[in-house]
């Protein structure tokens, strides 16, 4: 009691001080959060001296044009032969213009089928009006440009087309479908994957907390999305599959805790979880776990490579003893005491990033996929519905993966389509 007391006191004290600062600050101060502007007193810009940074000249030209003049602009004296020639290239944008193609179709009778037969025209769907192009526009507008389905129809409209927006989300959900034997390549590249990072983050479908479950590999090169109700374990054996055997980088949420074989634990999540430690124990135990964790990492960037494979081992298991004879002080402070039973459990899935090349230390990569979708759902709010949330979760697959790739989505989608209109005729 007099220990609990004693810590209480000292929380009240820090606020008192806190309440003082606020009080005592003018009407016209900035709130604590904003960052103080630099005072370096550097003028911006490149220095005097310094090599300039020019536009790069275009690798090629779509149209070329000679100026020539026959009078001087000035005194309107009549000119001779040009003296020299200069090049100058201009980059402009041609305005969008919708391009409308009537087909005639001629129509045959065979005899041996005894049907009316045509010949079907290559660049549109069968049951749609807008050409591949156009879908496969609006789908880089939605899904890439991340624009809502209103500011397209306003683009399109100054090209001269006009749709729905109901015509807008049937077209994505056609595209989706078409990508979905992409989609579920996708899936089977995962499990092939040495390294698979994994995270998940809320959203609302139909008004009820859902779950967007994000796997990112760089070997092969593949992320994949999928829609879940659920938060559990079993849809980690549902990305992964049964015969996975590489290893799994993640935070330390214990749906990740059921699967069996390597893991990494991501770093970035316990220093962050430390860092919120306000009393004395825990800025401690906070300045340690950094120091390990930097020691770690400048030895894996710098020395690693330089050392024989069999020494990885002895490095890690040196950096996994300090860890537990961290865990293993007394510690008083109840939040450390929590953090040193984390470090406990998890002490043999901190530092395989040491032993196996290609993986991260930090669960940033899955982080980063997720971040695109976390600025949507910002500003939607959600899905209305399942079947809008499971084509999404096919789209931003092939936008991410094509991104990790550096494949152009835009023509990833044309080209799925073409094969669509291919095979329907």
């Amino acid at each position: 009691m007099k220990e609990r007391l004693s810590r209480l006191e000292a929380e009240l004290a820090k606020l008192r001080e806190e309440n003082e600062k606020l009080r005592a600050r003018g009407k016209g101060d900035p709130p604590p959060f904003v960052k103080p502007a630099s005072r370096g007193g550097k003028k911006p810009g490149r220095k005097p001296g310094h090599p300039p940074a020019n536009r790069p000249l275009p690798a090629h030209a779509d149209q070329e044009q000679t100026l020539t003049l026959t009078h001087c602009p000035h005194c309107g004296t009549r000119l001779s032969e040009p003296v020299e020639e200069r090049v100058r290239y201009v980059e402009d944008l041609v305005p969008p213009r919708v391009q409308v193609t009537r087909y005639r179709i001629r129509r045959y009778f065979c005899p041996r089928c005894g049907k009316l037969v045509e010949r079907k025209p290559f660049d549109v769907l069968p049951g749609h009006r807008l050409g591949i192009r156009l879908m496969a526009w609006v789908v880089y507008l939605r899904e890439e440009l991340r624009l809502p389905v209103n500011l397209i129809q306003r683009h399109l409209e100054r090209a001269g087309v006009r749709v729905s927006q109901g015509e807008i989300e049937h077209i994505t959900s056609r595209v989706a479908e078409e990508l979905g034997s992409l989609y579920r390549s996708y899936r089977e590249a995962l499990r092939c994957g040495e390294v698979v990072n994994i995270d998940e983050t809320g959203m609302r479908v139909e008004g009820r907390n859902w779950w967007l479950w994000g796997g990112v590999s760089k070997r092969p090169a593949t992320v994949m999305f999928q829609v879940d109700r659920r938060r559990s374990s079993q849809v980690v054996e549902e990305l992964l599959g049964e015969g996975f055997s590489g290893v799994v980088g993640s935070d330390f949420y214990p749906a990740y805790n059921v699967r069996e074989g390597k893991k990494q634990r991501c770093w970035a999540h316990l220093l962050r979880a430390t860092r919120k430690l306000g009393s004395e124990e825990g800025i401690k135990l906070h300045q340690e776990l950094k120091g390990i964790w930097e020691e770690a990492s400048r030895w894996v960037a710098e020395e690693r490579n330089r050392a024989p494979p069999q020494e990885w081992e002895e490095w890690a298991r040196g950096w996994e003893e300090r860890v537990v004879e961290l865990a293993q002080r007394d510690w008083k402070d109840p939040e450390c005491g929590r953090i040193a039973k984390r470090l406990l459990k998890h002490r043999g899935e901190l530092f395989t990033f040491v032993v196996c090349p290609g993986v991260e230390g930090t669960n940033n990569l899955a982080e980063r996929v997720l971040r695109p979708y976390v600025v949507r759902r910002k500003i939607s709010g959600g899905h209305r519905s399942r079947a809008g949330a499971k084509k999404h979760e096919v789209l931003m697959s092939v936008l991410a993966t094509c991104r990790l790739r550096g494949e152009d989505f835009l023509a990833m989608v044309t080209t799925a389509l073409q094969a669509a209109v291919a095979s329907a005729r």
